[in-house]
């Protein structure tokens, strides 16, 4: 049986050889997403037509017969095309639904999908497969759904050598897997048994990796990738308060809600009450009881605009003793007193002559008195 061994280790070293000698994608990595089932047709560019044929024939010896391979060169190339756009939309969750309904119209479906929010602007991510048939349509649908596209590219890759190369490996493997077979059913020791199946065994994961990327190729070049990032226009603004039920004297703080747009905003804040801000959360004190309408105007870096409206919104009853009260108490007693004495400075300033005038007279008049006397 020792010949037996020495025929299938040079059956395995020679398909080895030839298997690494026609491989141009050693390098490639062969981890790809898993693909919903297709059919057994590849699609070549925009014709439907069926996978490389493969013939094996029959060994010409007992152990170390000849073997021949046919394979059937495709008439169009197998291409597999990636696209990336980057849009702007007015609204992210309508624009992933659209794309999401169009990619099953052209009978494709969604690889993956989601949206966030980062700061104050909302962002989403969209991934589709089409037939590559449609590649171009799609990306026109998709184009005519922004507001604006950012970029646009198309990436292509051709895969037809890669699987030429793989049909004929996988032909060399099967038959070298028959040839293994033949050996193992004329072996009668249980040593070379197992010596002849630890070859087969390593033959047939060799099958299946080369099956397995063979079915990749054939399935991402009847389909078109197209990957989407989206950022939302339309600008939207709301805003919030620390308390709506307050009383004169006690601070109230604002805070705003601002989506879409384009960073930085500005805002404009009308507390009601004729005082207005321009902060991004401004805190605000009324004076006076009543119901109070608040309106926030945003206005983001390219001009856009929008106003929210609360009608009503605060309400201000009469207030005792507070130490918002009582420090606004004696701000404003401050200031009255400031603008007192400022007057004051200012009527002497402006009367300092005239009273210098009257009172050098004064003086004169007296003195000259004293001395009639």
């Amino acid at each position: 049986m020792k010949k037996i061994l020495l025929v299938a280790a040079a059956i395995l070293a020679i398909v080895t050889t030839a298997a690494c000698s026609k491989s141009t994608n050693e390098g490639r990595s062969t981890g790809q997403n898993v693909l919903p089932p297709v059919t057994k047709s590849v699609v070549f560019g925009k014709d439907t037509i069926p996978a490389p044929s493969i013939t094996v024939g029959a060994p010409s010896s007992e152990f170390g017969g000849a073997f021949t391979t046919s394979s059937s060169i495709p008439d169009d190339r197998m291409i597999v095309r990636t696209g990336n756009m980057s849009i702007v939309v007015d609204n992210i969750s309508a624009a992933l639904a659209n794309i999401a309904q169009m990619a099953e119209g052209y009978k494709g479906y969604v690889v993956s999908s989601n949206s966030w929010k980062d700061g104050e602007r909302v962002y989403g991510s969209i991934s589709i497969r089409i037939p590559t048939a449609s590649y171009d349509i799609a990306s026109k649908t998709i184009s005519q759904m922004a507001v604006e596209v950012t970029s646009q590219s198309t990436s292509s890759q051709d895969v037809t050598e890669e699987y030429i190369d793989l049909t004929a490996r996988l032909s060399n493997l099967k038959a070298t897997e028959a040839q293994l077979l033949l050996i193992m059913a004329k072996a009668d020791k249980v040593t070379d048994i197992l010596a002849v199946q630890a070859q087969l065994t390593n033959i047939q994961a060799q099958i299946e990796q080369i099956k397995g990327r063979m079915l990749y190729l054939e399935k991402t070049s009847a389909t078109s990738l197209i990957n989407v990032s989206l950022s939302q226009a339309k600008l939207e603004a709301k805003f919030t308060a620390s308390s709506v039920n307050a009383k004169t004297g006690n601070e109230i703080r604002f805070f705003p809600d601002v989506a879409g747009g384009f960073t930085p905003y500005s805002y404009e804040w009308d507390f009601g009450d004729g005082k207005t801000s321009t902060e991004s959360n401004p805190a605000h004190v009324y004076a006076k009881p009543g119901s109070y309408t608040i309106s926030l105007k945003v206005t983001d870096d390219r001009g856009n605009t929008v106003t929210e409206t609360r009608k009503d919104y605060i309400k201000i009853t009469q207030g005792g003793w507070s130490i918002g009260g009582v420090a606004s108490g004696a701000w404003s007693a401050l200031l009255w007193l400031g603008r007192g004495l400022v007057t004051i400075v200012i009527a002497l300033a402006v009367f300092s002559p005239v009273i210098i005038v009257i009172g050098g007279v004064i003086w004169w008049l007296r003195r000259r008195r004293a001395r009639a006397s």
